[in-house]
Order: structure tokens, then C-alpha cells, then sequence
């Protein structure tokens, strides 16, 4: 194993050759500039939602005068651009001013337009507003509803376009647009108990829903979630700026805490007006299992939505998974009965992950794909509607990480993912057989440029925008026909790469560096342009290191990579990342080294990559530093203080870090750790509190959070705090009042990489504290 790392360095020393000479800090390249300003902040493309033919997008434009927004209509091809709705006469009656359009969606006929405003933030997203009803023949703004009666969420036209249903108060609300009457699907939603129609804030978080309904194809039924929260602990949330705190709390279930109860109903409109008449219950709830069932095996409903016609009629399909969410079944549900019967059964012995795109039913209805990652690489299968498997789509030792349709006029399959490196992104085509097959038929590269691919393809599928970059180039979007053929550059970033060029920044350079086992692992490295081997450099690894997420990746890393690119070029550091076991790209048995230990294997190789690095002549191995956020942060403190990390690693920096998965949530912990109860020696061992001690007198901690942080609590850093002060340990601790995870706002994060900067310069280098900023 010894050799082996030897090896690897002398790789590593080889592949990032030494550039030129580089001088003083120009003006341009400053903290202020990298975290202040727009100096070298990359532009975008406008961006939009794909009408349902051509490469045609309808997005919202900035009107000249204040408060407005345009509704325009955009020709890719042609670069023909027309305004649909003029935002700026948009009055509406009720507030007596114009309202901006925050979002839109047109109806059924196209002669309507639900348009989204005044909206506020509910957590992660502004998901709560109001809505208008937009007539573009008439020119007319109607509210959809009272907005005395509070903030309206996921408002939708019914498929014939006479309705529209929204959420409010947790509550299901329905509005007839041609009597204006207003009805309530349901009525007990409130606040800490029944949720009707959208989620709470782990299903938000962890599995990424907010919106919590949807009608059925032929407008008569409307599909929703129903959760009871009223058995979930609160969590407070303090603001002491205020000269009497003020204290925020929501439902918050830790790890092996108790979750939400959830259940899908079905409400028959055509029955709700009778239903106070005596007649049949106009909700139909699904046999799940789910609601207060209790017990592991049916714990969380993670996905819903309407299928094709099945024998005559249209069924809810729905994900249901276990606590341990290693076991994923789908289901249909029969609305007039509440019968639900099982589909297909995805089962790991570690975890899976839900996405969006895991379900596409094709346009044919009959057919739909599944993404699985029995083979141990996430690949595309396909199904009959009734859930007879009919093959594989894709194949192989690698990963889809998106797949994005199927064009059924054209047998095509297209799919993002890792077949060429783990360390790229590309588009891959792939012929699709209807008939059962056994094998996977080859993909087709469709992309071509190095680097990393983001694919938006269009509705009719014979369109794709790409968002491309590489690490030493920002990203650019261009209109691309399905075959990938480059039809125009739709946004560019000359000036910016121009700026860039000029600034002479040093490059990321790719190599391997060996884990604790021996596994190559992944890293990227940034060395001064005057790198001289016959000097010794102080080393900062970068890490993120949690399951599925890749640090070390060819593509444009915006203000994280430049300030790394600062550290070398103004700093003379040399700034490495190191993708250990657990992280994503490499397939199923890469990803699940970690499953029940979290921190423990994947700190270990960040421990082995720092030694294979301090046997190289140029290191100084007294000056090795690791900095992170979030998992990074956590990763940081294991890395720091678990087997040989307190003699590996001279500085660290800690931001926003979980330090014992006791304090973070269900969902998100339990996928890898199952509960406290079941899994004691793992959350014990995974903790980073369990090793305050270990903290050596020569080793230079900082320790930041926001105190108003909703997703890892300020509370992760308050323990560590104290069992490091009850340990006698010396450190550093930043809090930053008011702010959340990220940490943002203002010039804060201009405060924030200051400091880490200083922090760094006065342990990692000779360099006096970078007290200046200009």
C-alpha cells in the first residue's frame, strides 16, 4: 500500500506542470471582487419554460418601470422575440397598483394565463403568493381569490380550463372561473396538525416536494397528500438581535424521532356539493399503510401522480418506502375504491434515492421507465403500463444521472450520465425497443465539448439548450437539435472569460490520490503558477465528502473556485479536493462504503489522501489545513480529530457543520444510518462531539454557523463548542446573527472568506492576515 501512494503523488507531482511566474495581486483579483461584487460573477441565460412545439420558450422579461414584468414568447432559432402579455398593464383592482409576474402557466386553450405574485418565502422557495386569472383576448386581470382569506400555493387550471384549485391555510380550495364561487375540498388543515396539499418541512428538504397535488386527466377527481404533523417535535428557532428575542418554531423530527403521518385522497368533485346532502364521502382515501400504521415498514409516500388510461381508466400512482427507505414499491391506486396493488418493488441492501425523473410514462400510454440501481449503476429500464418489465434501456459500468425522455416517433432514449468519466457530464442517445429485450443497446455520445453538460431538452424532443462549462471556463448556453448539432449560442460569457484570461489564474489540474483502503480517489489540485518543486508549499484540501455529491468535477466552480485560485496565486498555497468513498459518479458500491458509518470511512480517506501528499518533497507536511460546509464542515471537524487527523492537519476550518446525526433529521440520517436505536455504535462513532478531546494544542480550529440556520442547527456547533471547552481545547468560533445555512446576504460572505482567509494565512503560511480587502 506504501508503494501504491508513492506512486500516486509522483503522478500527481508530474501532471500539474509549473506555469509562469506570477506577480503582485492585480486590482481585479481581490476577496472584494471574488465575493462582493459582480466583477467576476458569470452571466446567465434568461432562461424560460418550452412551449409545446419547436425550439420556442415563454419567459418573464423586466419591464422599464418599476414593479413590472413582461410575459414574452422567444424563437431560439430564430431569435424572434414577442411580447405576450405587457406587464405593465397588468392593475389589478383589488390592491390598486400593477402586480409583477413572478410565474405563470397558461391554460388548456392558451387563451388564459394563471399568473403568480406578491410572492413569500416558505422555507427554501417563494412558494406562497397570489393569483390572477389573465384573459389575453378580453385583457383582463381577475383574482382568483380574496387575498384577505391569506396567501394561496401550486394554484392550477383543471384540464378543461373552467377551474382553478389551490392551496391555503393547508387546505384544498376549488374556484368555478365562470361563477367566481369558491369551495373547500377540505377543511381540516391547521396549523401543527393537518397539512392538505403540500409538505412538511423534511419532505421539503429531504425529498424535494412542495407541491402536493395534482388534477386527474379528466378534471373530475383531484389527487393530494394529507399529512398529520400534530405527533412532531418543534424546533425554535431564537432571533436576539431584537432587543427582546424573538423565538420562530416549526415541526422539526430528528433522527428516530417520530415523522408525519401521510396519506393520499382523492377528492371527487362531482360529489362535494352533495356531501352535505347526506350523500357519499366526496374524498377517497388510499390503502397505504401509511397513516399512524406505525412500525418500519411503511413509513413515507415520497411520489404521486396520475397515470395514462389503464383498462378504461386512470389510476394514482404513487411511491411508498420503508424507514430505511431501502425498500420502494410502486403502486397504483384505484380512486372509486381506495384499493391500491403493488406495481414493481425496487429493493437495496443499503438505500435509494428518490428523484423526479425515477418514473416517465411515455407518450404512447402504454408504456412507462424506471430507473433503478439493481445492476450497481443507476440505469433505465422499461415497463409495460400494467408493470411487465420489458429490459434495460441503458447499461454498463457507469451512471444516468438524468434521464430526460423518450422520443417514441423516433425509438430515442436520451440520458445525462458518467459513461466516458465520472468526472464529466454528457448527453448519450440510445435506441429504444417496445418489445422485451435483454440487453441495453449502446449509447451514442451526443455531447462533445470536455467538461460538464446541464441538458434542458424541449417538449417535442427534437431540442436541447446546453449549459456548458469546464473548470477553467464559465458556462455558456446554446441551441442544439436532438442529433447535437449546434444551432446558436444563446448566452455567452466572452467578457467574463476574457477578464479571466487576462488575471492569468491557476488552472485545476485533475489527478488520483489514494484512500484509506487503497482506492484511487478523485481530486483536483490548484498549485501557484510559479509552482517550484524544490520548494515546500503549505497544502488546504477542500472537502464536501457526503453520499452522492461530487466535489471533483470538470466544471465552472464559480466564487469557491476563484477564492481557491486566490489562495494559490496570492497566498502561495496549493489547494486540493479529494472526492472520498461515499460520493457520487461511480457507481452503487462506491457510494455505499459509508452506509450505517457515516464520517468514518470517508474521513479516513481524506486522512490517507493528506499523508500520500505529505510524502511528496514539496509539501510541508507541518502545514496542511482541510476546510468544508454543511457535510464539508462535519467532514472537516472527522477529519481533524479521528485516527491520525490530529497529526495530520495543522488548520481547519468548519462551516456550518453537523456534529452528532442525533441533531439532524429523519429522512436525510436514517437513508444512511437507520435509527439511533438500531445503528448506536454508528452515530456514536460518527460524531464528531465524541472526539472533542482529541483536538491537539498545535492544531488551529475555526468553528462558524448562523445562528438561524433551519436545516443543521446552530445547536450542532453550541455542543461542540462545549465539549470542546470542557476539554480545555483553544479555537476559534464565528457566529453570524440572523443567517441561515448559507450564510449570505449583504457583504457577509465578503466578512465571512476574510476571515477564513486570515484564519488560513496566519497557520498555513508565513503570510501576515489579509486585513485589506480592496
Amino acid at each position: 500500500m506504501r508503494r501504491i501512494a508513492f506512486s500516486l503523488v509522483a503522478l500527481l507531482v508530474l501532471s500539474v506542470p509549473a506555469g509562469p511566474v506570477q506577480g503582485q495581486d492585480g486590482p481585479e483579483f481581490t476577496l472584494e471582487s471574488i465575493h462582493a461584487s459582480a466583477t467576476l460573477r458569470a452571466s446567465t441565460f434568461q432562461g424560460g419554460k418550452w412551449a409545446d412545439q419547436g425550439p420556442v420558450i415563454t419567459y418573464i422579461e423586466a419591464a422599464d418601470s418599476a414593479d413590472a414584468t413582461h410575459l414574452m414568447r422567444y424563437n431560439l432559432r430564430t431569435d424572434k422575440q414577442t411580447r405576450v402579455i405587457d406587464g405593465t398593464t397588468l392593475h389589478a383592482g383589488d390592491v390598486g397598483r400593477v402586480v409583477p409576474i413572478e410565474d405563470y402557466t397558461f391554460g388548456p386553450a392558451g387563451d388564459k394565463v394563471l399568473i403568480y405574485t406578491d410572492s413569500k418565502e416558505v422555507w427554501r422557495a417563494n412558494t406562497k403568493g397570489y393569483y390572477y386569472v389573465y384573459d389575453l383576448d378580453a385583457q383582463t386581470l381577475t383574482p382568483v381569490s380574496d387575498r384577505d382569506r391569506g396567501y394561496q400555493m401550486f394554484a392550477k387550471f383543471s384540464p378543461s380550463g373552467a377551474k382553478v384549485a389551490f392551496v391555503r391555510n393547508r387546505n384544498l380550495h376549488v374556484v368555478n372561473l365562470t361563477t367566481g364561487t369558491e369551495t373547500a375540498l377540505t377543511t381540516d388543515g391547521d396549523e401543527g396538525t393537518i397539512i392538505n396539499g403540500t409538505f412538511d418541512w423534511v419532505y421539503e428538504e429531504e425529498f424535494g416536494v412542495r407541491d402536493g397535488w395534482q388534477w386527474g386527466p379528466d378534471g373530475r377527481r383531484i389527487a393530494f397528500f394529507k399529512l398529520d404533523e400534530s405527533e412532531t417535535r418543534s424546533f425554535p428557532l431564537m432571533n436576539n438581535t431584537a432587543r427582546y428575542p424573538d423565538i420562530t418554531t416549526f415541526r422539526y423530527p430528528k433522527a428516530g424521532e417520530q415523522n408525519s403521518e401521510i396519506k393520499i385522497g382523492v377528492v371527487d368533485l362531482a360529489a362535494v356539493d352533495t356531501t352535505a346532502r347526506g350523500q357519499p364521502q366526496a374524498i377517497q382515501y388510499f390503502d397505504t399503510n401509511t397513516w399512524n400504521a406505525g412500525g418500519q415498514a411503511h413509513e413515507y409516500l415520497a411520489r404521486m401522480g396520475w397515470t395514462p388510461e389503464i383498462d378504461g381508466t386512470h389510476r394514482v400512482w404513487m411511491y411508498r418506502l420503508n424507514r430505511n427507505q431501502n425498500v420502494l414499491d410502486l403502486l397504483y391506486g384505484h380512486p372509486e375504491t381506495g384499493r391500491t396493488e403493488p406495481v414493481l418493488q425496487d429493493t437495496q441492501d443499503t438505500y435509494i434515492d428518490v428523484t423526479d425523473d425515477k418514473l416517465t410514462y411515455l407518450d404512447d400510454g402504454e408504456h412507462f421507465v424506471f430507473l433503478s440501481e439493481r445492476s450497481g449503476y443507476n440505469h433505465a429500464y422499461l415497463y409495460r403500463t400494467d408493470g411487465t418489465e420489458l429490459g434495460p434501456i441503458t447499461g454498463g459500468e457507469w451512471e444516468v444521472t438524468q434521464f430526460h425522455g423518450v422520443d417514441t416517433e423516433a425509438s430515442t432514449a436520451y440520458v445525462t450520465g458518467t459513461r466516458d468519466t465520472s468526472l464529466e457530464r454528457h448527453l448519450y442517445a440510445t435506441d429504444v425497443s417496445l418489445d422485451a429485450h435483454e440487453e441495453a443497446p449502446p449509447a451514442r455520445k451526443v455531447t462533445s465539448r470536455p467538461g460538464w453538460h446541464a441538458i434542458n431538452l424541449s417538449t417535442d424532443r427534437d431540442y436541447y439548450i446546453d449549459r456548458h462549462s469546464a473548470a477553467g471556463t464559465p458556462p455558456s448556453w446554446a441551441l442544439h437539435e436532438a442529433s447535437g448539432d449546434r444551432l446558436t449560442t444563446l448566452q455567452a460569457n466572452d467578457t467574463l472569460e476574457k477578464r479571466l484570461d487576462s488575471l492569468n489564474l491557476p488552472p485545476k489540474q485533475f489527478t488520483r490520490l489514494p484512500g484509506a483502503d487503497g482506492t484511487a480517489l478523485n481530486a483536483s489540485i490548484i498549485k501557484p503558477n510559479d509552482f517550484d518543486p524544490a520548494r515546500t508549499y503549505p497544502v488546504l484540501m477542500y472537502v464536501y465528502g457526503g453520499p452522492g455529491v461530487q466535489t471533483v468535477t470538470n466544471q465552472w466552480g464559480s466564487s469557491r473556485q476563484l477564492w481557491h485560485q486566490y489562495l494559490a496565486r496570492a497566498h502561495d498555497m496549493v489547494v486540493v479536493s479529494v472526492d472520498n468513498r461515499g460520493t457520487g459518479g461511480r457507481g452503487k458500491a462506491f457510494q455505499d462504503v459509508s452506509y450505517q458509518r457515516l464520517g468514518q470511512p470517508e474521513s479516513a480517506d481524506q486522512i490517507r489522501a493528506a499523508q500520500a501528499l505529505a510524502d511528496s518533497a514539496w509539501v510541508d507536511d507541518a502545514n496542511i489545513g482541510i476546510w468544508g460546509w454543511s457535510y464539508g464542515g462535519y467532514m472537516t471537524l472527522m477529519s481533524m480529530l479521528t485516527e491520525d487527523g490530529p497529526s495530520t492537519f495543522d488548520t481547519g476550518v468548519s462551516v456550518a457543520p453537523v456534529t452528532d446525526w442525533r441533531l439532524y433529521d429523519t429522512i436525510y440520517t436514517e437513508r444512511y444510518m437507520s435509527t439511533p436505536d438500531q445503528n448506536a455504535d454508528g452515530y456514536k462513532n460518527g460524531a464528531p462531539q465524541a472526539y472533542a478531546d482529541r483536538l491537539r494544542e498545535d492544531q488551529n480550529l475555526l468553528i462558524v454557523h448562523g445562528d438561524d440556520d433551519d436545516n443543521v442547527h446552530f445547536q450542532n456547533s453550541v455542543q461542540m463548542v462545549n465539549r470542546l471547552q470542557s476539554a480545555n481545547k483553544q479555537f476559534r468560533f464565528m457566529m453570524y446573527p440572523t443567517h441561515e445555512h448559507g450564510i449570505a446576504g449583504g457583504r457577509t460572505r465578503l466578512h465571512l472568506f476574510t476571515m477564513i482567509t486570515n484564519h488560513l494565512t496566519e497557520h498555513l503560511s508565513s503570510d501576515e492576515p489579509a486585513q485589506h480587502t480592496e
